[in-house]
């Protein structure tokens, strides 16, 4: 990611360079030029919130629909990245979408290994202490409190950011939260935590749903994931809209689909479903990426399965289904898998006997949960149940759209479908003609 956050940085300098002659130099209208900064200024400065605090704010408000939200516009940068610039590089070749598709699954899996900070308790140290080196408070803190769950995260050498098995909070913890309620204490180191990174699983279940909607063709793709609300010159009235609209290739017969990503979102954009008439079509399965309860980070996507799902070429007859990885792995052996060597393999089910996630009992452990196959290989009670039938991985695959995909006509089966209707009419007019020519002569 670096690469591209470094070209995006280039962006920025040779704006502020801009700014900075423009604001220095000798040259008629710079009085006009310095005016209208002061204007940005002072309308910045004017309100209850600040025209800034959208493009960066320090932490995070906890309601639910938070007036500043950091992790938001961290995600939307992110979101810009891809869906805002990317899509230019990815129509100039079969082979750059094919890229593209691949970069996408990539950031993802550089995304989860950024929430690995929540068991990584030095790694987090050592990024929330850089995080103070390399900004002014006043910007790193949108106030006090942000400031006091800053300095009590540093402090804390637990677990945080998803539900774990147990909250042990220190004398110490209490007092720089000045809270004296372990669970109050949790909130909002949890939600401090969440400030730091791109919204997690939100931001990757927008950018996989992207990847698989042009992975399998279903129409033109439209990302609104940067516009949530359609606004008009009344400031209440707003209108919230789907995340994805996808337009079929045949719009004759297929109608608009918009696409909620995420389960218990139907209702959000119903005015907006009710208005144009467009179909509502929800993604609600957020069942992969899947985190590992031993050790609480993600399971990354693995290599031969970004290869295969990017390879516009390679058929996948069914992508819910998982990769069998002794049998099909061509990056490691069976005896390395075997061995715990690869850091993708998963295995399904077991029962673990030391897990750092809760989990809903061990029974249904035995049907739904994953572990890296490393982390059950080193504990006591799962490594004595080892199936090398359920040592697997899976492609990124997006439940709740296989209506959609019913409902619209592939562009590659319409192209076959005309390609077949052009030939028989060649055949008739060959007969056409063959007829003809007999009956003249």
């Amino acid at each position: 990611m670096d690469i591209i956050l470094d070209a995006l940085s280039k962006s920025i300098i040779h704006m502020q360079l801009l700014d900075k002659v423009f604001s220095k130099e000798d040259y008629p209208e710079k009085p006009e030029y310095l005016w209208l900064k002061k204007q940005i200024k002072t309308l910045n400065e004017q309100g209850k919130t600040k025209f800034t605090e959208e493009l960066y704010v320090g932490g995070k408000e906890k309601p639910r629909a938070p007036k500043y939200s950091r992790v938001m516009i961290l995600s939307d940068i992110v979101t810009y990245i891809i869906s805002g610039r990317g899509y230019f590089y990815a129509v100039k070749s079969e082979e750059n979408m094919s890229n593209f598709i691949r970069l996408i699954l990539v950031f993802v899996n550089q995304l989860m290994l950024f929430d690995s900070l929540t068991t990584n308790v030095q790694l987090r140290k050592r990024f929330l202490k850089t995080l103070e080196e390399s900004f002014d408070e006043t910007d790193l803190f949108k106030d006090d409190c942000m400031r006091k769950e800053h300095e009590a995260l540093v402090s804390y050498d637990g677990p945080i950011g998803f539900p774990i098995t147990e909250f042990n909070p220190t004398n110490t913890l209490f007092q720089k939260l000045e809270e004296e309620n372990a669970e109050k204490c949790q909130e909002m180191l949890e939600n401090y935590y969440d400030s730091l990174l791109p919204k997690a699983l939100g931001l990757w279940g927008e950018l996989l749903t992207y990847a698989y909607l042009l992975r399998q063709k279903v129409g033109y793709v439209l990302p609104l994931l940067l516009t949530q609300q359609l606004i008009s010159g009344y400031p209440r009235k707003k209108l919230a809209v789907p995340d994805i609209l996808v337009i079929p290739f045949h719009i004759e017969k297929d109608r608009i689909f918009g696409i909620e990503i995420g389960g218990g979102k139907e209702t959000q954009s119903t005015e907006f479903f009710a208005i144009t008439g467009i179909t509502a079509a929800t993604k609600a399965n957020a069942n992969n990426p899947k985190r590992c309860t031993i050790c609480g980070k993600w399971m990354l996507f693995c290599p031969v399965a970004i290869e295969r799902y990017s390879d516009l070429k390679y058929e996948i007859t069914k992508l819910s289904s998982p990769i069998k990885c002794v049998n099909e792995c061509d990056k490691f052996s069976k005896e390395q898998i075997l061995a715990g060597e690869c850091p993708y393999a998963m295995h399904k089910g077991g029962n673990p006997e030391n897990v750092i996630m809760k989990m809903e009992s061990s029974k249904s452990a035995g049907d739904t949960y994953h572990f890296h196959l490393r982390c059950i290989l080193n504990d006591p009670r799962g490594s004595q149940n080892i199936d090398e039938t359920k040592i697997l991985t899976y492609y990124p695959f997006v439940g709740g759209l296989e209506k959609v995909e019913k409902s619209i006509e592939n562009k590659d089966l319409i192209i076959k479908k005309l390609r077949k209707a052009l030939k028989e009419k060649e055949k008739i007019i060959n007969n056409l003609e063959k007829t003809g020519q007999r009956t003249l002569a």
